[in-house]
Formats: structure tokens, sequence, C-alpha cells
């Protein structure tokens, strides 16, 4: 979600990295900006666990404290409600992943108000599957509970390099945007079927690739 379909900057800054930050330093624990940046898009306790050393649990308690405190700040991507209204009239399941933990993910989505106005399916997290990106672990759950067979038919959008490998993994066609914190370069050497510059162009790119 976060990149994505959802805008998590606050004043300018990516508020999942601000809150990486704050929390490491609160703790004393000097993690790089760019190492931080890498780890975007994996489940948030599994990337604190393993830098957080001993002192994990307080990181990551006054991590989720930040994400929770500014929920109502988070606005939707541009393009994002168009795009998925789109989907859903062509009878395409939606479903919004995120390694953002339940109590953050739940409350964010009923934030945007994306199930109750029809326009998302449902979402998943990684902590609900146990697994974190790039376990392909969300989309398998998704296509089972949606009962589809064929990886062939599945689209998955990231705007991560460990989103598009979850991707891969799970044998579905990937596309990376850019409206996150990772450059082309990082993105590309991922691996993606296509890059565009954000979920905006979804549905023109599948229908030239008479996907949609």
């Amino acid at each position: 979600m976060a990149g994505t379909t959802v805008d998590d900057r606050i004043n300018g800054l990516p508020l999942v990295l601000k809150s990486y930050n704050d929390a490491f330093r609160n703790h004393e624990v000097e993690v790089p900006m760019m190492v931080l940046n890498a780890q975007r898009g994996r489940d948030k306790r599994t990337v604190i666990s393993e830098l957080g050393g001993d002192k994990a649990d307080d990181i990551y308690t006054d991590f989720v404290s930040s994400l929770k405190e500014n929920i109502s700040e988070i606005r939707e991507m541009e393009g994002a409600p168009e795009t998925f209204r789109k989907l859903k009239s062509k009878e395409v399941s939606v479903v919004v992943s995120t390694g953002f933990p339940v109590d953050v993910a739940e409350p964010l989505v009923d934030h945007l108000g994306w199930i109750s106005d029809g326009l998302v399916d449902s979402w998943i997290c990684s902590e609900l599957v146990g697994a974190s990106r790039p376990d392909p672990a969300m989309i398998l759950d998704s296509m089972k509970r949606y009962k589809v067979d064929d990886p062939g038919i599945v689209i998955k959008v990231d705007d991560t390099m460990k989103g598009i490998e979850e991707g891969r993994n799970a044998s579905v066609y990937t596309i990376a945007v850019l409206t996150g914190t990772q450059s082309i370069q990082q993105l590309d050497g991922s691996g993606p079927d296509m890059i565009l510059r954000s979920v905006k162009e979804i549905p023109d790119h599948l229908e030239k690739k008479r996907m949609l």
C-alpha cells in the first residue's frame, strides 16, 4: 500500500521511513537511511527484529505508535481510486497488501474507505500470513481466497524491490511503479514485467496488453 496506492508522505517525508528512523534513534540504534529504504515492502516487525538487536521490541512499539498517530494524515495515491473503479468495472478482484501489522493496516484501510466504498475487495498483511516479502505468501493466500489457480491471470503492482520479487516468486505478472522511494534502477534490477510511473497508468497498460 504505502508508496503504491497510499501516499504516506507527511510534510514531504515518507512516514514509514521517518517512523523507522525515529524509533531506532529513540533507542540509540543507528541504521543508515539507505538501509532502511532498502527494507521497504517487508514486514515491519521482521525488519526491526533484524536491525534492532536486543532493543527490537521497544523499537517496534515506538514505530507502530508513530504510524498509528499519523493514520488520519495519510492519503490515497493520486489515481488509485480511479484505477480501482476501472478494475472493478471489469470484474477484477482487487486486494491491497502491506507489510504493516494488522493494528495499523486495518484502521488505515478503514480511514481510506476503500472497502466500504466498494473500491477493493479485501486487504492482506504479512503478519496475517506469517511471512515477509519476498515470500509470495500474501499473493498465494489471496489467490486461494478468490479461487484463482492460474498465476498467469494475476497482476502484482508494487513500488519496492521486495514487492516485485514477491510477485516473481508467485509467478504472476509484475508491474513496478515509481511513486515510492526506490529508484527506477533499483526496481528494474528486481526484474518486473513492466515499469509505470504510477497506478494511474495501469488500466491503459492492461488494455493495450489485452489483459483487461
